[in-house]
């Protein structure tokens, strides 16, 4: 998450800007780039608008934010990354993986949602956004946090290729992670900088990267 609505609707329309370039590029590794960088970033969107609402206790807007788009901005972390990957590499080829990775990311959605059950989001006492738990300051488990950042990562580390750059989209969201799950009593609180430092990142590799002519494949 961000700070305030200027800060996460900047994060925001800066992402979505870059995907958006990179979806009229031919190669698929810069679209499947771009459909990650819009389910990661979604949340930004909807924390923004959080903002823009207090986010108000009790209120109405906040409730509907919290219960009906929260969720789907976390499915959309996960499935992000994984949809954008079919840009290069077909589901056919890798059925079980995929599905299995689209089914993980859904329970855990929807297992969180009903275990903490929060029906509004609250400011914690370090002035981030709790939308993970009636409890505030919110409490994140170590290993669901680890297992969300993994799932989040996977697809990345299993099919970008080379690896190294793999690592370095996840190891650099992980670094951020760790620094907000220790330092502030919201650990999603530095989310903005990954989704920033990704945005940098795929706009980078796209100038690195020509479109393929034609004839030639657009996953190489």
């Amino acid at each position: 998450m961000c700070f305030d609505a200027t800060s996460s609707f900047v994060a925001g329309g800066a992402a979505y800007g870059v995907s958006a370039y990179l979806l009229r590029r031919k190669h698929a590794r810069l679209k499947w780039g771009a459909v990650a960088l819009m389910g990661i970033t979604m949340m930004q969107w909807v924390e923004g608008l959080l903002w823009l609402d207090g986010p108000l206790p009790h209120g109405t807007f906040n409730k509907v934010l919290t219960v009906a788009l929260i969720p789907v901005a976390l499915l959309a972390q996960a499935w992000g990354p994984l949809l954008g990957s079919t840009w290069e590499i077909p589901v056919s080829k890798r059925k079980a993986a995929f599905y299995g990775l689209m089914t993980i990311g859904l329970l855990f959605v929807v297992a969180s949602r009903v275990i903490y059950h929060p029906s509004m989001t609250q400011v914690t006492p370090q002035g981030f956004l709790n939308w993970w738990s009636p409890e505030n300051p919110p409490v994140f488990p170590v290993w669901t946090y680890g297992a969300w950042a993994l799932v989040i990562g996977t697809p990345f580390l299993i099919w970008w290729k080379p690896l190294w750059q793999a690592l370095l989209i996840c190891s650099w969201g992980w670094f951020w992670a760790t620094l907000s799950f220790l330092l502030t009593d919201s650990a999603a609180s530095y989310w903005c900088f990954f989704v920033s430092f990704y945005a940098i990142f795929v706009f980078i590799y796209a100038f690195m990267t020509p479109d393929p002519t034609p004839g030639e494949s657009d996953a190489g």
